[in-house]
């Protein structure tokens, strides 16, 4: 469970299953790697059919793979996961979408939330939780 869900849960905003389950959600909202690489032209189809043709054969991770291979650098491979992470649907935003709290009871925990953090960190957070998951 992340911080902000701990924290909703302490503030008996939502229930540790919702937050789960929330969690989970947001997994399988996930942009894949491969298909962000594909985006942004650092992999071709062909290198992305390859590293996931290599993935099923191994338990390597997308990015480990693709590094092996020589098609990215670790660098790039950051890249990749820093995409990744802006584009996940934040975990407050999950939660409204679930009927667990309406946008006012989020952000309001979002501001409480944010109060206990060091100023920097949760401006970031906030901003990353309050945007829209089409992102």
């Amino acid at each position: 469970m992340n911080q902000f869900g701990r924290f909703l849960v302490q503030q008996g905003l939502a229930r540790p299953d919702q937050i789960i389950a929330a969690l989970d959600r947001q997994k399988e909202q996930q942009t894949p790697l491969g298909k962000i690489a594909i985006e942004l032209r650092m992999l071709t189809i062909p290198q992305l059919f390859d590293i996931l043709n290599h993935g099923a054969e191994t338990n390597l991770r997308f990015g480990e793979i693709a590094v092996g291979l020589g098609y990215l650098t670790r660098e790039e491979v950051n890249v990749l996961l820093e995409e990744q992470r802006r584009r996940r649907p934040m975990l407050g935003q999950i939660l409204v979408d679930m009927g667990v709290m309406t946008q006012e009871q989020r952000d309001a925990a979002l501001r409480a939330f944010s109060e206990q953090r060091p100023a920097s960190c949760a401006r970031d957070r906030f901003r990353q939780d309050a945007r829209s998951p089409e992102v």
